[in-house]
């Protein structure tokens, strides 16, 4: 797909160690590389000085075009607002902005953000949804590194299963201290009903037969189990929060469940979200259902299968 988005460049030379580069509508150069720039009249000035360069350009895509425009306003949104210090009139610019696009509805009456509701603890009153929530907030997306002075991977989903309404889980290896970080939040789960699936694999023998018995018997998790590890070597490791309010959040790197890789390990892993990026969550939770009703991926069961588990580990 070839198409005109934000002002942003792909690869640009002389980017220094630790900076990313990108052209900005303030930045007169325009050096040789690859873009994915919405022609605005800025850009249509700058180009027309340039002589040296064959240009080639792409049409958006008609599928493509609401979001390539909508990223496009985001950008020049953000730089008014950053340059306006009154809040105030940050909220009449906005408020103008949503008017013109005939949704008065929408309008923001003060910028503050519902942050929860929950049932208060009473007699006879169990509320659904724990309290506390993730560092990271449920509508940006993140780069968790385990690096000190952060939040970690393991921290963070524990955050996160506190406030689930469906959980989906992909693990290569699955072992038994590290399905222990996480039994406070799993069995909470398992007493709010909450549905919770695992696929994982017997992939190099790693997995650990009495982490995914615990998690049937203890926690009523649904497992499911990809014994071909010669044939289908999988390797994710990911997570996936569903929430019936919307805000779903998914975990996607390099930990595996166990305690070194949630706790200290030196691992990455991207946040990702329902509104920060939606086609990401979509394409996860399309992905898992077509993994979990694959015939691959074989249901266990620890009294009927914990034999053919043991021999393939």
């Amino acid at each position: 797909m070839l198409a005109g988005g934000i002002l942003s460049l792909v690869a640009i030379p002389a980017c220094g160690p630790g900076k990313l580069s990108r052209v900005t509508p303030g930045d007169a150069s325009l050096l040789e590389g690859l873009y994915e720039s919405l022609l605005t009249r800025e850009l249509e000035k700058r180009l027309g000085g340039l002589s040296k360069f064959d240009m080639q350009f792409g049409a958006v895509d008609e599928a493509d075009a609401p979001d390539v425009l909508a990223r496009h306003v985001r950008e020049v949104t953000m730089r008014a607002l950053r340059h306006e210090k009154d809040q105030g009139r940050r909220l009449a610019l906005v408020n103008r902005l949503v008017e013109a696009l005939g949704a008065p509805e929408d309008s923001v009456s003060s910028a503050r953000q519902l942050l929860a509701l929950v049932l208060p603890p009473g007699p006879g009153v169990v509320g659904h949804v724990q309290r506390g929530r993730p560092a990271t907030p449920l509508s940006e997306a993140a780069l968790l590194t385990n690096a000190p002075g952060e939040p970690g991977v393991g921290h963070e989903i524990r955050a996160e299963l506190a406030s689930a309404d469906r959980v989906d889980i992909i693990m290569a290896f699955v072992k038994w201290y590290g399905l222990r970080l996480f039994e406070d939040q799993l069995r909470a789960l398992r007493d709010r009903a909450v549905p919770l699936r695992v696929i994982t694999t017997t992939y190099m023998g790693a997995t650990e037969r009495v982490a995914l018995d615990r998690l049937v018997t203890d926690f009523g998790a649904q497992v499911k189990v990809q014994y071909d590890a010669q044939r289908t070597r999988l390797h994710a490791k990911a997570w996936l929060v569903r929430r019936n309010t919307g805000f779903d959040t998914a975990y996607v790197g390099s930990s595996n469940l166990s305690r070194a890789a949630m706790l200290d390990g030196v691992e990455w892993n991207v946040r990702l979200s329902s509104v920060s990026t939606p086609p990401l969550l979509q394409k996860f939770l399309a992905t898992f259902e077509s993994y979990w009703n694959d015939a691959t991926f074989e249901s266990y069961d620890p009294e009927r299968d914990r034999d053919k588990l043991d021999d393939a580990l």
